[in-house]
């Protein structure tokens, strides 16, 4: 069902992080941006220049003139303008020296993001381009806070009510403060939820506690971003030689392959014909430290193989995202590491998404009576404790032994989390805020 239009209206989108394959905070309001169009949102786009520039809509793009943002979003460029990897490497060296000096600076007064002084010039650029087109509503979404200290300054100067979509929790309960840095996020997120017409967060328990932290003026709206299916030029799920363990996205020091790595060594040390059997395929991320150092002391050897990340392919004229959704599509299982710290109640990694749209069996590792937990266990996937390794290793086995038996199937569940319901609860949410503002 399409949604209602909202008059052909103009909105100030702030996303730092727009246009840029295979991130995930880009991924999520570019996704959207199709069927708000639909809708008759008229989107004005101000962003970083560290993505591509979108020529359906008007969309500006302005740098972080600090020292650590320019730093930041030139390597960008850097990366995605040049072509050559010396050439690549050797610009960004170059950089690096001419830049310490005042990054040095910067890092004695300011122990902050790097992304922390784009809200200056997008609120500059952003106040000129808000008079031109007088938005009917401010709307940030996702990135670093700087995002939604910019909605919260163009809020002010033109007037218009502030949408404030939050990805993942600024702060935490139990986090250290950290002098400037903890500091400012608080102090934003306290500004968000006094001024904010709507604020939107991904998860139940993280808006539960940023409410209990402050208080809160407007609505207050948990939405789950979804994701949309594309066109898989054919790919499609077929057994191999191989079982193939798929895992995409980034990994941390808190958010690792160990307990994975750990089980099929396990498996292998018993039953040491199945390393010919198996393949552990990692996409999107270096390895992180727990990772690495698992994979020293339990080597798995040729089951073990690093794609690393995907770029656009100049060959077949696919995205580095294409790429990976059809990786995903041909995957046995894939695999969801959620972490084990007390932050996973407040975050859903956005993988788990476009995971549930593929339709494969998932192996999730999460926290007992997570949100995470409970989506994976209702839609009939595979969630174990990543702190039981016992239970990885069985969970690991039971796949193993179904797919010697015939192969895996794909679920019979449908995900009703697309970027579409996505839209319309957002429009929804618009609708409220832009009625009671008059």
């Amino acid at each position: 069902m399409k949604p209602a239009r909202l008059h052909d209206t103009h909105w100030l989108i702030l996303a730092h992080c727009f246009n840029m394959d295979g991130r995930a905070a880009s991924q999520t309001i570019t996704d959207r941006l199709p069927a708000m169009m639909q809708a008759g949102i008229q989107p004005v786009v101000l962003s970083a220049p560290t993505g591509d520039r979108d020529d359906r809509f008007p969309h500006y793009q302005v740098i972080s003139p600090a020292p650590s943002g320019l730093l930041f979003e030139l390597r960008h460029i850097i990366k995605k303008g040049v072509s050559s990897r010396f050439v690549e490497k050797l610009l960004k060296a170059l950089l690096l020296v001419v830049s310490a000096p005042f990054l040095i600076i910067e890092k004695l007064i300011l122990q902050l993001d790097s992304q922390w002084s784009w809200f200056l010039s997008a609120t500059v650029r952003g106040y000129f381009v808000g008079r031109k087109y007088r938005p009917q509503i401010v709307y940030s979404t996702a990135g670093p806070p700087s995002t939604h200290m910019a909605g919260f300054c163009l809020h002010k100067l033109l007037r218009r009510p502030w949408l404030a979509e939050l990805h993942d929790p600024l702060i935490y309960d139990d986090e250290r403060p950290r002098w400037h840095n903890y500091l400012f996020k608080k102090w934003i997120e306290k500004t968000i939820l006094a001024n904010a017409a709507a604020v939107i967060y991904f998860t139940d328990k993280a808006l539960e506690s940023a409410t209990r932290r402050h208080k809160l003026k407007g609505r207050a709206v948990v939405l789950r971003p979804g994701a949309d299916l594309p066109d898989l030029d054919g790919a499609d799920y077929t057994p191999r030689d191989r079982l193939h363990l798929g895992h995409f996205g980034s990994l941390a020091a808190d958010r690792n392959l160990a307990a994975i790595i750990k089980g099929l060594a396990a498996i292998f040390e018993s039953r040491p014909e199945l390393r010919e059997r198996i393949c552990l395929d990692v996409y999107g991320a270096q390895l992180d430290p727990a990772s690495r150092a698992a994979l020293q002391k339990f080597p798995l050897g040729d089951a073990f193989c690093a794609h690393g990340r995907l770029e656009f392919d100049p060959r077949t004229g696919k995205s580095g995202r294409q790429q990976v959704l059809e990786a995903m599509r041909r995957s046995d299982v894939l695999l969801l590491v959620h972490g084990t710290d007390s932050a996973c109640q407040e975050y859903i990694p956005s993988k788990l998404y476009e995971y549930l749209l593929m339709r494969r069996p998932i192996l999730g590792l999460a926290s007992r009576g997570s949100e995470l937990e409970s989506i994976l266990t209702a839609t009939g996937h595979t969630v174990v404790a990543e702190e039981d390794p016992a239970a990885v290793q069985a969970a690991l086995l039971i796949f193993i032994e179904d797919w010697l038996a015939g192969g895996l199937p794909d679920s019979r569940f449908e995900s009703s989390f697309t970027v579409g319901n996505a839209v319309d609860q957002l429009l929804e949410v618009a609708r409220q805020i832009t009625a009671a503002s008059g």
